[in-house]
């Protein structure tokens, strides 16, 4: 399984991968985060370089899942979403943020501000566990 967390803070998104982490040892996180050095991710700055690397550490991520490891993907731009949808089959795509910004582009949307971490969480245990 795949799933991949977008919207909210950086800090809300690796929360909730750490917690997903700790509960299953056959999961694996990929930060695309990481794959900036410095500064703010700004959608307007996405560029080649940002898709690229985005490209490449998803090849990565397909050797861990052939090995039998499921990935949680946190995502700091929609730009980047396409990209990760291609890279894979099945991706489970939930938006951690306002109920109208991503209806179309997301399976699953949650409002920070009706759902805790703890509580978005609870919701992708229950998607893992289907």
């Amino acid at each position: 399984m795949i799933l991949l967390l977008s919207g909210a803070s950086e800090t809300a998104r690796t929360a909730v991968a750490e917690k997903i982490l700790d509960a299953h040892k056959d999961w694996r996180h990929l930060a695309l985060e990481d794959l900036r050095e410095e500064g703010e991710w700004n959608d307007e700055e996405i560029g080649m370089e940002e898709v690229f690397g985005t490209m490449i550490a998803c090849d990565c991520a397909k050797e861990v899942e052939r090995e039998g490891c499921h990935i949680i993907i946190t995502c700091p731009s929609v730009h980047l979403i396409e990209t990760v949808r291609s890279s894979f089959d099945g991706v489970v795509t939930i938006h951690m943020g306002n109920e109208t910004d991503g209806e179309e582009t997301f399976s699953h949307v949650l409002n920070p501000k009706s759902h805790s971490v703890k509580d978005t969480c609870v919701f992708l245990e229950k998607l893992i566990r289907k």
